[in-house]
């Protein structure tokens, strides 16, 4: 697009639609929100690795499994939401201090684009709400619309989890419990072997 018709189409948005100043400042909140939901995920994530470690230590090799994928996941959900966040963040510093046209059409760009990555990478409901919020209001910005569609590199941010994470994860439980217990953790099934022998031993003395 020739430069003098991005500039009659910025003059229009200025015109007609929300305030570039009163968008900053709500995707501000929005940085703010998104750090409070990386702290609520990082606690998430501890309490499911205390459980993992819990079942472990009984010998429930589903439940501590099932809790050691979880902590992986809301791990992941954490990281990838303060990386979109700190990308937000750098792009709000320059769109603050953008100085002409093209380097407004930038930033916000770069923001449409990291937004638009936080919800395709990020599924959790409270996380889901706030970005389809700001999304809305990013669309209202007619300059923003056309310059998404020239296209921008987006952040990629990985939430799957492997079964070899949550082996490796299990192994470092263990290998705690084995240094804070002096021992090494005996396998659920001998474990249950164990059990097995008590009550023969209960059933033969009755």
């Amino acid at each position: 697009m020739p430069l003098a018709d991005k500039i009659r189409m910025f003059l229009r948005w200025m015109k007609g639609a929300p305030d570039l100043k009163e968008i900053t400042l709500q995707l501000e909140v929005f940085t703010r929100k998104l750090d409070y939901q990386r702290k609520r995920l990082e606690n998430e994530a501890r309490k499911c690795r205390d459980k993992a470690r819990k079942y472990r230590i009984e010998g429930n090799e589903e439940a501590s499994r099932m809790y050691a994928e979880h902590f992986l996941r809301y791990r992941k959900w954490a990281l990838g939401v303060d990386a979109f966040r700190l990308r937000i963040d750098g792009l709000l510093v320059k769109l603050r201090q953008a100085q002409s046209v093209s380097e407004v059409e930038s930033a916000l760009r770069g923001i449409r684009a990291a937004v638009i990555g936080l919800k395709e990478a990020i599924n959790v409901p409270d996380i889901a709400e706030m970005v389809e919020d700001i999304d809305k209001q990013m669309r209202e910005i007619e300059i923003a619309q056309d310059i998404t569609e020239t296209g921008m590199e987006r952040l990629t941010v990985s939430t799957e989890v492997t079964s070899e994470e949550i082996s490796r994860v299990l192994a470092e439980i263990d290998q705690e419990i084995g240094v804070e217990a002096g021992i090494a953790l005996p396998e659920p099934s001998k474990r249950i072997k164990e059990l097995e022998k008590d009550i023969k031993k209960l059933k033969e003395e009755l």
